[in-house]
């Protein structure tokens, strides 16, 4: 049996909530196909919104409606009429949007018919408005205007009694509707809110709104002027230096840090370009202010800048707060979301922000003395030169970067903010990360920077690495380079790193910790004190110490250079005597293009028998610019850029000429090149056959150094070509550079002094690694092992006799004495020393040892005698006062002291004192409680200069006179305090010098044994300088 359909064709036309109602379209003829009875359809086009349809059917035929209903698939739905009967009805097509049916969108009324055949016309359903009725309550008195809003529609309502009443005609149905009621006052601040979400469906409804009261401020006398406007969108306020009458919400209460707290409007102005917060200056007068409080107040618009500020930038900032008024206390500001990068901070100056991703320390160097730490977004940040092509340029990397502060404006905060802990175990490395950071945002010190109001949540994502990573199988060899960050005995002013002997102490122990820890075959050192072998002598004993106590193991051997060029700083080289023997003499790069000359050591390992040249280097840094126009101004790499480029092609033709005169082509250059890593210097090696092995370091690791936030490895190790391939692994040790500075030695600035004795902080720069499995070479041929030794033929009981050793390469010298005692020196050279306690006639006799040889001095015959009946006498020896100045060798004034007796002098309780030629106004340096033996000098070192290019042996005392150049007066005294004139009877000895230069002393006659109490006794001449350790010079009888 054929079944008829009805169909009728709808369009459908959507409204959004808040828009004006469909237009209704024309209506179109449709046929009705009559079906067989009860068995009657009819086919609705529908809207894609819409869920289910009905078609409800009433007519005579029917005691009550009837209600049919589909649901639509692709648009169409099928409604089949079940039992309708053939007749006429009333007919109504509603569509909703959900099956739950409480939300008719669209609606059509038609009349139809089931006869066979018949044709009716029926309208296109259409979108369904009613009116929405609102009533709030209760409103109270402050409230003079009420509004409600729903969706981008706005209707006023009409107040009776503590009801606000109004209507929304014509709103199109839907669902989850929200009606928001908002109450001012007559000022126009908002003193209620309500909100309520409700279904329309046809037939309207009724919002029933509840109110409730919001924090506000009395009407100011004044109109007020909102922040937004004060902030204007540009870099600077408008309304600078203009009184305003000003109305927030405190987001941070900095007073006890900063002197003010941050105010923003909490709805804003919805203009991104403007900034909702601001600064609020109270200086000496804060405010009881906290977050959340509401407050109002007239002010004075500012531009604030610091003194010390270099950039043009700005913050916009109130101060000369008056009329203030805290309104209410618990108003919530929702923190703005932001992301890294930001290409305009001005836009959010002083508001509350949240960083939507995690952020990641790129900077620690202001942390333990300004409380802050420089953030980036996406991790550490490199500096653009490290890399070729760069990861980024330097205007990308400055907009992916925020600086985390304390909130402090106090330096050296205790405790250090943001640390991991409270103890010296504590740190806080780069490539940590902060999640969640919330805070307000201010401009300092050229800077943009977060104050945090919600404590950082930190991830310690780049712990202490305990040990380098492996460079290869066990047993390989292992060479270092390490930069000991200005390493000198010279201590205070006169050189350039520890200033007193308990910082030396502590940087002895954290150099000692790194380079122990590296458990390297032979190390490369930089910035090591340029004074002879005597501050390399020390790092070495302090070494060993390190891993020996006892040091009956003396693991490390220097290599013997002297003084390295004219620097104070020079680069040196030790090595393990057990792994490695030295091949031939140490080689120095006399080139004159060089800051720090290179030196190179041939060496054999023990194990594989393989040969190489091991070259330490030091290239010209990046700081201190010369004049405008220099070829050598910073144009990108950093200042002096071409003399880098010179000094490495001159290392070029040096390991040329030593792979030549080694007869072995496999050359290592290692060292600070000052240098990052795609710079041309580091081309210029590579491209003269060096391969850059720091290459093979994962791109994520390949870094020593961290400047400005930047990372970038300027600690180099570069292979020849015939050494590559023999090298097993490359690491860089960062144990330094992702380290905050103020876990360092020092010890100013550290009200918080977090110093431990680990190799975390021992320098500023990382060490680098490298792994060698050498191939076998042809045994070189070591120099027969010899001895000498020298020293005086006759000594004193009590008297310390000293004795001058020299070998050619012993691992250790040892003396015996002759009295059953001896004194062992480690090295090839130097002095022993010691004091017979009886008269006799002795043999001394020496030995060198190096690994399984030997080798004996001849014996030296030595006569004790016994000790002679006198007296000691304390003279002064040496003047000199031109240290430091132009043309002067050494850098400081000294007081050289002498007993020219024969019985030992007791200098406690003694002074050496200064004053001027025509002054009687004495300067004083006390003496240490020590014994000076006859013929025995003492050196007292006093202030330097700015000049000269040595530092005094080691003194013996330390002073801080700065005396006259050319002339003044010099005496030592039996008392402490500044003597009266030169004829108080504690006087022991003075002289008045005169004509003195730069580069001359005054020194006694004799060897200091010259003394008619006359200032005669003295002769200008060249600086010598003599310590306790110079030989002792005893004076006839």
């Amino acid at each position: 049996m054929r079944i008829p359909l009805l169909l009728v064709s709808c369009s459908l036309l959507l409204a959004a909530c808040g828009s004006s109602p469909a237009t209704t379209p024309q209506a179109s003829s449709l046929p009705i196909t009559a079906l067989a009875k009860n068995d009657a359809a009819l086919t609705v086009k529908l809207a894609p919104d819409v869920q289910l349809v009905t078609v409800e059917l009433s007519g005579k035929k029917l005691s009550t409606p009837k209600v049919f209903s589909a649901v639509p698939k692709d648009g169409v739905a099928t409604v089949v009429l079940s039992g309708a009967d053939t007749a006429k009805y009333s007919a109504v097509i509603r569509g909703y949007d959900r099956p739950d049916r409480l939300v008719v969108l669209y609606r059509a009324d038609t009349e139809l018919s089931t006869a066979g055949g018949k044709t009716t016309t029926a309208p296109a359903l259409t979108r369904v408005t009613a009116t929405v009725q609102v009533s709030a309550s209760p409103v109270h008195d402050q409230s003079q205007a009420l509004v409600a809003q729903l969706g981008d529609l706005k209707q006023p309502l009409t107040v009776s009694g503590s009801t606000a009443s109004g209507a929304f005609a014509r709103v199109p149905t839907a669902r989850g509707l929200t009606v928001t009621v908002e109450g001012r006052s007559s000022d126009g601040q908002q003193t209620q809110t309500g909100q309520l979400t409700f279904n329309l469906s046809e037939g309207g409804s009724t919002a029933v709104v509840p109110l409730t009261d919001v924090t506000s401020c009395p009407p100011s006398g004044t109109p007020v002027t909102t922040i937004p406007a004060i902030q204007g969108d540009g870099a600077t306020s408008p309304l600078t230096g203009q009184p305003v009458t000003v109305r927030g919400v405190v987001t941070g209460d900095l007073q006890s840090g900063l002197r003010g707290f941050y105010l923003q409007d909490p709805k804003g102005d919805n203009n991104p370009a403007t900034s909702d917060g601001v600064f609020v200056y109270t200086g000496t007068t804060p405010q009881n202010v906290a977050p959340g409080d509401l407050v109002q107040f007239n002010a004075v618009v500012r531009e604030f800048k610091g003194s010390s500020d270099k950039l043009p930038g700005t913050e916009t900032e109130l101060d000369t707060v008056t009329s203030f008024v805290k309104c209410g206390a618990g108003v919530e500001v929702k923190p703005t979301n932001v992301t890294l990068p930001i290409n305009d901070f001005e836009r959010y100056e002083g508001m509350l922000l949240q960083a939507s991703e995690p952020l990641f320390v790129t900077e620690t160097f202001s942390l333990g003395r300004y409380g802050e730490l420089t953030l980036s977004s996406g991790g550490r940040q490199f500096n653009p030169t490290n890399f070729d092509p760069p990861l980024a340029t330097q205007d990308q990397l400055d907009r992916l970067r925020l600086v985390l502060d304390d909130g402090q404006s106090a330096q050296n905060p205790a405790p250090i903010p943001f640390l991991s802990g409270s103890g010296t175990d504590a740190t806080r490395r780069i490539g940590d990360q902060v999640s969640g950071l919330t805070g307000v945002l201010r401009y300092a010190n050229d800077a943009y920077k977060l104050e945090a109001t919600v404590a950082p949540s930190f991830l310690s994502s780049n712990p202490r690495p305990a040990a380098p990573q492996p460079v290869g199988p066990d047993g390989v060899l292992r060479v270092a380079g390490a930069n000991v960050l200005n390493y000198f005995t010279t201590l205070g002013s006169a050189g350039r790193g520890a200033t007193t002997q308990a910082e030396f102490d502590r940087q002895k122990a954290k150099v000692a910790a790194a380079l122990k820890g590296l458990n390297a075959d032979i190390i490369t050192l930089m910035e090591v004190e340029n004074n002879g072998e005597t501050t390399l002598t020390d790092l070495v004993n302090t070494l060993n110490a390190a891993i020996d106590p006892t040091l009956q193991v003396q693991t490390y051997r220097p290599v013997l250079t002297g003084t390295v060029g004219t620097d104070q700083i020079r680069v040196a080289i030790l090595y393990k005597p057990s792994r490695v023997n030295p091949v031939g003499a140490p080689v120095i790069d006399t080139n004159s293009v060089y800051s720090r000359p290179p030196v190179a050591q041939t060496f054999q390992d023990r194990v594989s028998g393989g040969v190489l040249t091991v070259v330490a280097n030091h290239f010209k840094s990046k700081g201190s610019c010369p004049a405008d126009g220099d070829v050598n101004a910073d144009q990108g790499q950093g200042c002096w850029n071409p003399l880098r480029v010179q000094q490495a092609q001159a290392v070029l033709g040096f390991a040329s000429r030593l792979s030549s005169s080694a007869a072995d082509p496999d050359v290592l250059l290692l060292g600070d090149l000052n240098s990052y890593g795609a710079e041309d210097p580091i081309k210029t090696l590579q491209s003269g056959g060096f391969e850059s092995l720091n290459l093979r370091i994962p791109q994520a690791e390949r870094y020593s150094y961290v400047f400005g936030g930047l990372s970038g490895y300027l600690d180099h190790a570069l292979a020849s070509s015939s050494l590559s391939g023999q090298v097993s692994g490359i690491t860089e040790w960062h144990i330094n550079s992702d380290e905050p500075t103020v876990f360092d030695y020092n010890t100013e600035f550290k009200t918080d002094d977090r110093y431990a004795p680990t190799p975390f902080r021992a320098s500023d720069h990382d060490p680098v690694l490298v792994g060698l499995s050498l191939t076998r070479d042809a045994d070189r041929t070591l120099p027969a092992l010899t001895v000498t030794a020298s020293g005086a033929s006759t000594t004193t009981v009590g008297r310390p006799y000293t004795l001058n050793v020299s070998s050619n390469r012993a691992e250790r010298i040892t003396a015996q004495w002759g009295d059953g005692t001896s004194d062992t020196l480690n090295g090839t050279s130097g002095t022993l020393s010691h004091t017979y306690a009886a008269p006799a006639t002795v043999q001394v006799s020496v030995t060198a040892t190096a690994g399984s040889d030997t080798a004996s001095a001849t014996p030296i015959t030595v006569n004790v005698t016994p000790v002679p009946t006198g007296v000691g006498k304390l003279v002064v020896s040496q003047v000199y006062g031109g240290g430091g100045n132009s043309g002067a060798t050494y850098r400081n004034d000294f007081i050289e002291l002498f007993n020219a007796g024969d019985a030992p002098v007791d200098l406690s309780g003694s002074s050496v004192q200064y004053a001027s030629s025509t002054g009687n106004s004495w300067q004083v340096t006390t003496l240490p409680a020590t014994t000076l033996a006859p013929g025995q000098y003492f050196l007292v070192q006093e202030a330097a200069g700015t000049g000269g290019t040595t530092a005094l042996p080691t003194p013996d005392a330390t002073g801080t006179i700065g005396m006259g150049a050319s002339g003044g007066k010099v005496l030592v005294a039996r008392q402490t305090t500044a003597v009266g004139s030169l004829t108080d009877p504690t006087v022991l000895d003075a002289v008045t010098y005169s004509g003195l230069t730069a580069s001359t002393s005054a020194s006694r006659k004799g060897n200091g044994c010259t003394d008619t109490d006359a200032d005669g006794d003295f002769a200008a001449g060249s600086v010598n300088p003599r310590t306790t350790a110079t030989p002792p010079n005893v004076c006839p009888r």
